[in-house]
This record gives structure tokens, sequence and C-alpha cells, in this order.
């Protein structure tokens, strides 16, 4: 059996050890992915959780989200942090930092994780820049994009390994090396995982398409060139780490976003500004 079968295989086989999704965690997404949630609604729902609930606190309080004033209540907190990012810490918490104590990986979960709140956070930046009515939206792909990286690295170490060992003697990014291999790349594993999981189009098509983002449908494709920019950014920046050996950005990405090419300089200076909130960022939502 091919490598590409075994992992198709794995996500769609049902009891599959594929990380699961916490009850509670789970219903925070859903309720947060209501439009018709209130702020209140969803706090009475974070509030049955108490580690989520410090959390999101302490975060609001951060050097992160820069308040003047003391956050003292979860509504407060809701307020500043927004429905969308709440919903992509609380994937964070539930996936991603699962994994931190899973050893002998051939990538650093602690520098990946750090890179996709990079990501996010220049994501963020570009669209609003570029197209404000995504701003709000654009942050939880941005934050999971890389996370089929994370299974590549855990259910299948050793051949992961020669993917990295691939791009880095042909100094090609993994995605390349993945697709040489394994005959699919991250991208893909991380849209397969999220179908598995019932994500939204809205979170799931942008990371798909974050290397080719103008295969994109057309809905997300802006989407999807701000990720594949702020991705490459983010590396730039020495923002954590993704395993990639050297950045990469498609041809005229800032054009096709309507940004002048000229702002990336000023772009990657105020990331690496950024570097200790977005540490701060990492270690509330993972310890």
């Amino acid at each position: 059996m091919e490598i590409k079968d075994e992992i198709l295989k794995m996500i769609q086989k049902k009891d599959s050890d594929l990380p699961t999704l916490p009850v509670v965690i789970d219903r925070i997404i859903s309720v947060a992915s209501d439009k018709k949630t209130t702020t209140e609604e969803l706090a009475e729902v974070i509030s049955y959780d108490q580690a989520m609930t410090n959390k999101l606190l302490r975060l609001a309080n951060s050097i992160y989200y820069a308040q003047k004033a003391q956050v003292e209540t979860i509504k407060r907190s809701i307020a500043i942090i927004g429905f969308d990012e709440i919903i992509g810490i609380a994937l964070g918490m539930g996936i991603l930092s699962s994994f931190m104590d899973k050893s002998g990986l051939g990538l650093d979960m602690k520098a990946l994780w750090i890179h996709g709140i990079g990501v996010a956070t220049a994501s963020k930046e570009l669209a609003k820049r570029t197209n404000p009515g995504i701003a709000n939206k654009i942050f939880v792909p941005a934050l999971l994009h890389d996370m089929g990286k994370v299974i590549f690295s855990i259910y299948f170490k050793d051949e992961y390994r020669k993917v990295q060992q691939l791009a880095m003697e042909t100094k090609k990014p993994l995605y390349f090396a993945e697709n040489a291999i394994f005959k699919l790349d991250h991208a893909i594993l991380s849209a397969l995982l999220m179908k598995r999981w019932n994500f939204p189009q809205s979170i799931m098509l942008p990371c798909r398409f974050h290397h080719n983002p103008e295969s994109a449908p057309i809905k997300f494709r802006h989407q999807s060139l701000i990720i594949n920019l702020a991705d490459y950014l983010t590396q730039k920046a020495g923002i954590g780490h993704s395993g990639n050996p050297v950045p990469v950005t498609i041809k005229n990405s800032p054009k096709k976003i309507g940004l002048n090419p000229s702002i990336l300089i000023l772009m990657v200076d105020q990331l690496k500004r950024k570097e200790d909130e977005i540490k701060d960022f990492f270690k509330i939502t993972t310890e």
C-alpha cells in the first residue's frame, strides 16, 4: 500500500486514533460559529470550562491585545478577542496543544504553533489593508494552515524525515517534497482533517489552497492569497518555524491582493516587533 493510500485510509476510518475534539471545545466552536449567537450566550458556554475561561481572561489582558483597562469578565474578553479568534484558540487548545508532549518528532511543535500564530497575525493585518470584510474570518484558517504537517510528523515520522531531508537538499518548500514522496501535501491533509471534523468551508478551503491560491474557488481566493503571503512574511520575520528551508510565495502575490509591494518590508518589521506578543499568546493558550 502506498503512503498516500495509508494516509487516506487513516483519515476516512472512523475508529482511527486521530485526535477528536473534546466535547466542550466542540460546543464552543459550534456556538461561536452560529451567526445568531450573542456574546452572552457564548460567555455562558465558555464559563462551563474553567481552563478556557482563565485562558481567555489572561489573553484579553495580555500584551497581544494591549488593553488599557483590566479585563475582568468573560463577556468583555469575548468582545476584545472576537468570536472567530476564540474558535481558533479553542481549536488550538483542543488539537495542536495536545501534541506538545509528543517525543521524537521531526518537527518542533512549539515553533510550528508560534509560526501559526504569526501567520494568523499577519493575515489579519493584510486583510485589514486589502479586504476588511474578511479580517475577522481569516484568523482561524491562517492559524491552522499547517495542521497537516502535525499529522505527517506524528503518524509517519520516518517518512516525514525523508521529506524534510529532500526539502533541505533541494532548497524547496516542504509541500514540494511532500508531494514528491507522499503524492499529497500538508495543505490537502489539513483540508481532509477539517472535513472529518465538519469544519465550514470558510476555514477548510483557505487552508486547502494556501500553497496554490489561484486554484481556490473564487469565494475563498482572496483568503488563500492572504495566507500564502502571510506565511512568507512570517518566515521572513523569523517568527517560529514552519519546517521550510526557504520562504516562498507565489509570483506577484502582493499585487494580487491589492497591496503595494513596498509595504512588505514594513510588515516584516512589524511582525518582528510583535514577536514577544505572539510568544505570549502561545504561552497563554498552550500551557
